[in-house]
């Protein structure tokens, strides 16, 4: 598909993708938003606001609006910074979902890879949260997974690979099975099966009927180009064995991009003015670590999380203003 037709396809998805025609529509919304509901509040109350209004579905509408603006413009950057700032804002705006880490699996952690994040790993599933257990089964599989590929904790290994290979033992979606599969090659170091398993999940992703999919967001699995990433942080120069999916939507183009520039981590991917200048903050601090509850039934400590949030912004203001 030539890249004019798929320019064409996301102006026609936009409604379906709830996203934005172009970056002043980005800026507007918020600007409506910040009319309605913050011109009159405290500075604290205005992050708290905000934090609780720019949910986007886990930063994946500035993504699309990258991809749009990449192939537009014929610039890569543009979906490099999309992908920086959904990490950010996906962080932050979660909300409670009554499950444990595995509600980052198949929503922020694409991006965390594909913007080669890898360092938020240890926000979203640090280490002392444990293995997931409450959510998602394919989501608390990945998120075992990536635990144990990130930290090398001996004691996880046998448990992940044995949860694993029961998940795929049953009926699941292929797009799941993918993933998984995914993983496990990577933990075998077996990149023939990765390199089947990454053109197996573009496949199964062209055909996904989940919610908020369309015609547009079929064309690329994010997943697939974040999994690619992940190897090559995990295993450098290794990566030359693995043979790419053929004609993806952006994968290629994305990929000499981004090793191009030695991988760079992308910068914000709007930097706001007046009135909006607490908005710029937000991507300024260190993101706190989301921990779980104490308690049987462990889930996201929320409450904390955004406590920790708005202390951070708080002390970068004081410190900008001594």
């Amino acid at each position: 598909m030539e890249k004019k037709e798929l320019i064409k396809l996301y102006l026609q998805n936009v409604d379906k993708i709830f996203g934005y025609a172009n970056m002043n529509a980005y800026i507007d919304e918020r600007l409506k938003k910040y009319t309605k509901y913050c011109q009159s509040k405290k500075p604290e109350e205005q992050i708290i606001i905000w934090l609780k209004l720019l949910h986007e579905n886990f930063g994946k509408k500035i993504v699309y609006l990258g991809s749009y603006l990449a192939l537009q413009e014929k610039d890569m950057s543009y979906l490099n910074n999309a992908f920086n700032s959904a990490v950010t804002w996906g962080q932050l705006t979660i909300t409670n979902s009554g499950c444990d880490h595995s509600i980052h699996a198949w929503n922020i952690l694409p991006h965390i890879f594909c913007a080669n994040r890898f360092r938020d790993i240890e926000k979203i599933f640090p280490k002392e949260n444990g293995r997931s257990k409450n959510g998602l089964k394919s989501a608390c599989s990945i998120t075992n997974l990536v635990m144990y590929l990130y930290y090398q904790e001996p004691m996880w290994k046998q448990y992940v690979i044995d949860e694993s290979k029961e998940f795929l033992q049953n009926k699941h979606t292929a797009e799941e099975k993918a993933v998984i599969n995914g993983f496990l090659a990577l933990i075998e170091k077996n990149w023939e099966k990765f390199s089947l398993e990454l053109a197996n999940l573009c496949k199964a992703h062209r055909k996904s009927k989940d919610y908020g999919e369309n015609p547009f967001t079929r064309k690329i699995s994010f997943f697939a180009f974040g999994l690619y990433n992940f190897a090559r942080y995990l295993y450098r120069e290794e990566v030359k064995n693995i043979t790419l999916p053929q004609n993806e939507f952006l994968f290629e183009d994305f990929r000499i991009y981004q090793e191009s520039t030695s991988c760079q981590i992308g910068q914000p991917f709007c930097i706001f003015e007046e009135p909006l200048l607490l908005l710029n903050d937000f991507e300024k601090i260190d993101l706190p670590i989301m921990y779980l509850t104490a308690g049987k039934k462990r889930v996201l400590d929320i409450e904390n999380y955004r406590q920790e949030v708005v202390k951070k912004i708080q002390a970068l203001h004081s410190n900008q203003s001594s």
